[in-house]
């Protein structure tokens, strides 16, 4: 074969000498039947071998310093003889006949694996071998299996390391079978995850399912997934959640009306029936007169203990401790409570409601048109027009924030006691009267 080296050779230095320098060969586009006459190569860091006609991986034994190996879009099909391959740290072997990726036990420093586009019968998904997927899950950063007819991404969960995965142009349809990927343990550091072209990546908030499953993933299908999205979904569930919560409680409630009004309709069936005696089960019901408590019977352990004064029903003891402190507080004047006007609290918070329903919208317009393959004509409008809506949310609640803060600072300057009179500056004495003159002499 033709070598077309990364190195220049030096001057009168010989072909075994030369061969055993070289770390980069670039066999590309040779129409190369067989890999062979690389044995002088013991060198050898970087293989190019793609675009030939190789249909067997051989004579390989002697790359064991072997990092990149490019074996894309020739007839291989099996991956074999990779056993001595011990530092490999990148494989492309994609745009192959390869039905199943093994071979691969020995690979334990695997960081890339490119499996794309094999040309498989109709139908056929491409097969993992367990043992292999084993054997790289500490290390395999990127996995492309773009185009191989993957119906599940469940045997991906051992893959631990891996940030990177190509999942496009597949036939994935649920969402469980991408949620598989973010089990307990599982992908715990996945960045990028691409889906396009699969039946799931058309449903309806596909993209906020997994982006509540995986809180690492920043990537999507080539869009960024921000802090501000993934919390406003988290705030969404929640808020789905207490509502369900209260639902829960509503029907147990009316569960149990129904229970008692069920058992009172019980009893009056009975009492309509000829064999009830009222007078008899009334009878049957009254208390024994032995526990029945005496005045004055029994010796002290029988007798009741004094409970103290009993308020009437319906009075709530707290709230008298509560009344009582606050009176004495305030030497019995006890200041009014700003209290928040309901009406303008409900127009607030159906302003909130309105603008989360906005946002919804916007989303949910935004995910049909790029089912439709019109998304990037509307992305950016629409992303502009949701970050205006949580730009308006945000003043919803700072401006919430500085009203309670108001009616905290009111409520405070009415609890100061008044301050003291000022004294009054005493009397001025008045002016000496002047003495009158004495009276004319007769």
């Amino acid at each position: 074969p033709t070598y077309v080296p990364s190195q220049r050779r030096r001057k009168d230095e010989t072909d075994e000498k030369f061969l055993r320098r070289l770390s980069h060969v670039n066999l590309s586009d040779k129409k190369l039947d067989k890999i062979q006459d690389l044995d002088g190569c013991s060198s050898l860091v970087c293989l190019y071998l793609y675009e030939n006609r190789i249909t067997v991986i051989e004579n390989l034994h002697f790359a064991v310093n072997l990092t990149h190996l490019y074996l894309q879009d020739n007839n291989i099909g099996t991956m074999e003889n990779l056993s001595e391959l011990v530092n490999l740290r990148k494989l492309f072997i994609g745009g192959n006949r390869i039905t199943t990726v093994q071979g691969l036990e020995s690979c334990r420093q695997l960081e890339e694996l490119h499996v794309q586009a094999q040309r498989l019968p109709p139908g056929q998904p491409l097969a993992f071998d367990a043992y292999s997927m084993m054997a790289i899950s500490d290390t395999l950063q990127v996995l492309n299996t773009l185009k191989n007819n993957l119906t599940s991404a469940e045997q991906f969960q051992v893959l631990v390391a891996l940030d990177t995965l190509d999942l496009s142009m597949n036939n994935i349809t649920s969402f469980d079978q991408v949620g598989a990927l973010f089990a307990e343990g599982c992908c715990s550091r996945m960045y990028k995850l691409e889906m396009k072209g699969n039946p799931v990546d058309a449903q309806h908030k596909f993209r906020d399912y997994v982006a509540l499953m995986s809180p690492t993933l920043v990537i999507m299908d080539g869009r960024e997934i921000t802090q501000t999205q993934r919390q406003f979904l988290i705030n969404r569930e929640a808020a789905k959640a207490r509502a369900r919560q209260r639902q829960g409680r509503v029907r147990e409630q009316q569960m149990g009306d129904d229970s008692q009004q069920m058992g009172v309709e019980g009893q009056l069936l009975m009492e309509t029936q000829g064999d009830y005696d009222a007078v008899e089960e009334r009878r049957r019901n009254r208390p024994h007169i032995d526990s029945v408590p005496h005045k004055g019977g029994g010796g002290g352990a029988d007798r009741e203990m004094y409970q103290g004064n009993q308020l009437p029903a319906g009075v709530d003891r707290d709230a008298q401790k509560e009344h009582l402190q606050a009176h004495m507080q305030f030497d019995g004047e006890i200041p009014e409570v700003m209290r928040k006007d309901p009406k303008k609290q409900w127009r607030e918070e159906d302003e909130f409601r309105a603008v989360m329903a906005g946002i919804e919208e916007r989303r949910a317009f935004l995910d049909e048109m790029v089912a439709a393959g019109k998304g990037a004509e509307y992305e950016a409008t629409i992303n502009a027009q949701i970050s205006d809506q949580i730009r308006e949310l945000e003043a919803i609640d700072a401006r919430r924030s500085k009203e309670e803060a108001q009616a905290l600072a009111q409520q405070a300057q009415a609890q100061e006691p008044p301050p003291a009179p000022a004294e009054a500056p005493p009397p001025e004495a008045p002016p000496p009267a002047e003495e009158a003159p004495p009276p004319p002499a007769e």
